[in-house]
């Protein structure tokens, strides 16, 4: 299920492993701009540790799945950061 794209939430966790056709290239400042580019994205998703729509521990690799609750679970450097005002 693809997460909706009205809720944007305050901090978007993006694992270093997922990947998908849009992500290559693409600078993400805000965690609003993350969120459109998951929520707009049509194309299946994939962990680049098993190179299948599933991680290591057998779930399935979707942003909405891949949280840091999981063992797998590994920050993005890519992901946005909040700014300090």
């Amino acid at each position: 299920m693809k997460p909706d794209p009205s809720a944007v939430p305050a901090e978007v966790h993006l694992c270093r492993r997922l990947r998908w056709k849009g992500f290559y290239g693409t600078p993400w400042r805000t965690p609003q701009e993350l969120h459109a580019a998951l929520t707009q994205s049509d194309s299946p998703f994939s962990c680049l540790h098993t190179c299948a729509a599933w991680g290591p521990d057998s779930e399935l690799a979707a942003p909405e799945e891949c949280t840091p609750e999981r063992a797998c679970f590994e920050r993005s450097p890519h992901q946005p950061r909040r700014r300090l005002s």
